[in-house]
């Protein structure tokens, strides 16, 4: 008889050890699924965090504040960034730096990411162009943003520089009439060697930007000295038109300034 209490204990004690570690490695389980939830939600709630920065929006953060908007405003819209680059033969449709440009924002934004139209103007002056109204040519492109490089070259001994300011603000109010939410940037021409009064329009451009708040990019920056022969590598001295390294030049430059690493 006690052999068999024993044998009836042993096995009650057996039983409720087995229960009693069930039990345990349950609650330790339960434990580990709790934080293992836990830590997906934040490293969920993180991810989302570090998606809520679209990474077009992102790359662009080295444009004015109301580029970077009018391009938020696109991607938010799901539709590619509309940019019309627009200027004189030294803005060329084909085979120049706007091609060049077109491929740097592919490579960093993605193809498609930017819709770019070109219109370029083979010997207008701004006089010409603000007669000829070629700012519905943009407007009809619907921008977002209008790169600008108006027509100083061509105005040079011919129109004074007070006067083509007067029409680039005339170009750009017809532009704002049609399409108010265009951001436009203004650019100068390439620079050309050992010029005299070219380089002060040019200074007054930039001055004129600054003075009405529109955005101005200065590339001349990235070119060689004006003043030095070793400029012709870069434009050409017969035709004072951008070269082949002159174009990879200013696509470079402008590259940097729509595209943040």
């Amino acid at each position: 008889m006690r052999n068999i209490l024993l044998a009836m204990f042993v096995a009650v004690a057996c039983l409720a050890f087995i229960l009693v570690s069930h039990l345990y490695w349950e609650n330790k389980v339960a434990e580990a699924v709790k934080e293992a939830r836990i830590e997906t939600g934040t490293t969920a709630k993180s991810g989302q965090t570090g998606e809520s920065v679209n990474p077009i929006v992102a790359r662009a953060k080295r444009l004015p504040a109301d580029a970077q908007a009018a391009i938020k405003r696109a991607v938010e819209e799901n539709r590619p960034i509309r940019l019309v680059i627009a200027g004189s033969e030294s803005t060329p449709e084909k085979g120049g730096w706007p091609d060049l440009l077109k491929q740097a924002l592919d490579e960093a934004y993605g193809e498609g990411a930017f819709q770019i139209t070109v219109h370029e103007y083979e010997g207008l002056t701004t006089a010409d162009a603000d007669r000829q109204r070629i700012a519905a040519d943009w407007a009809n492109d619907k921008p977002d943003l209008v790169l600008f490089e108006p027509f100083l070259l061509n105005d040079n001994g011919i129109i004074v520089i007070d006067d083509t300011l007067d029409h680039i603000e005339s170009i750009i109010g017809q532009l704002k009439s049609a399409a108010p939410d265009a951001v436009v940037i203004l650019q100068p021409p390439n620079p050309i060697y050992n010029a005299t009064y070219y380089p002060k329009q040019v200074e007054k451009l930039e001055a004129f930007a600054k003075e009405k708040h529109y955005a101005y990019y200065d590339h001349w920056t990235a070119w060689p000295d004006y003043k030095s022969k070793e400029i012709d590598q870069y434009v050409d001295p017969e035709s004072d038109l951008p070269t082949t390294e002159g174009a990879k030049r200013w696509a470079e430059a402008l590259a940097e300034y729509f595209i943040a690493q």
